[in-house]
Parts: structure tokens; C-alpha cells; sequence
């Protein structure tokens, strides 16, 4: 006969079951909310650049109307106002957009532009403009423009800016 020692078998507990569990549900947990922070950088990285990039268009419209003598035309008097196609409480909506890419976003009514005549009529040029003072006059201008593409999520944006024409005297 066989004389073997037997151990007693004893029901297992689950402690370690227990504990591997609760490892892999703070791992989760962690896991997801690292996952939540990182969305949300990813968001308020897309917000950046949308602002930044409704900040430039409008800029670069603006830029583009002070460059062009024709976009101030010193006609009409104070309060006389040029737009873009499609702006509405306008004197006079052709508004010319020399640079191709900006005359298709404002087409597409992504962007648009307004230049009021502001101040006196005609006045003097400031003493810091170096000319023959005596010879022209000058006239005021405020160009508005408003990128608005809020709709397609990227962004909204206005910018003002002040243009001084010297006009020569008759």
C-alpha cells in the first residue's frame, strides 16, 4: 500500500484575483482620463489655429485694401462707404479686391470688407508726413473687414484699420 502524505485541500480565497482587478480598473480609469486631457488639448489646439487663422485672412484684407489707392477712392464725403459685394447700408458695393485668393473668399461670403470716409471732408496732412504741406489736403478712411466661417468650425474675426490718402490741392 501507499502510505502518502496528502495536504489538505483548502478552497481558494480569490485574494489575488481580487487585486489584479482592482489594478486593471485603476488602469483604466487612468487610461481614459488621460485619453479626455489629451482631447481636450487637441480642441483648444483647433480653436487656436482657427483664431489665428480668421486673424490673418481678415489682416491680409486689410492689407490688401491699403495697398490699393483704388480700394480708397476719395469720392463721396464723410460717412461715404465702399463694401464688398453683398454688404448691406452701402453706398457703393464694388469694393475691388486685388489679390485673386481674397476675391474668392469674399465670392464665396467668407470675408468681407467695408472703408467708410471718416472726419472732416478734407483737412491738412498730419506734420509728420513729409511733403510740401501746402500742396495737398488729406482724407480719412476706416476699412472694417469680418472673416466669418464660424459655421464650418474655423472661426470668426474683425479688424479695423485707418487709412490717411493725401489728395492733391486744385
Amino acid at each position: 500500500m501507499r502510505n502518502r502524505l496528502q495536504t489538505p485541500i483548502r478552497p481558494q480565497q480569490g485574494a489575488i484575483l481580487m487585486t489584479a482587478l482592482l489594478f486593471l480598473v485603476t488602469i483604466t480609469l487612468l487610461t481614459l482620463s488621460s485619453m479626455r486631457s489629451s482631447n481636450i488639448g487637441l480642441h483648444l489646439a483647433q480653436n487656436e489655429e482657427s483664431h489665428a487663422t480668421a486673424g490673418q485672412a481678415a489682416q491680409a484684407l486689410v492689407d490688401a485694401i491699403v495697398a490699393s489707392p483704388a480700394s480708397t477712392p476719395v469720392v463721396g464725403g464723410t460717412g461715404y462707404s465702399a463694401c464688398t459685394p453683398g454688404e448691406t447700408g452701402c453706398d457703393s458695393n464694388d469694393l475691388p479686391v486685388p489679390n485673386a485668393t481674397l476675391a474668392a473668399e469674399v465670392a464665396a461670403d467668407h470675408i468681407q470688407a467695408r472703408v467708410d470716409r471718416v472726419g472732416t471732408l478734407f483737412r491738412p496732412p498730419p506734420r509728420s508726413v513729409e511733403t510740401s504741406i501746402d500742396k495737398f489736403t488729406s482724407a480719412s478712411f476706416r476699412v472694417v473687414t469680418t472673416y466669418d466661417r464660424i459655421d464650418d468650425g474655423l472661426g470668426q474675426e474683425k479688424i479695423t484699420g485707418g487709412v490717411l490718402v493725401l489728395v492733391p490741392k486744385n
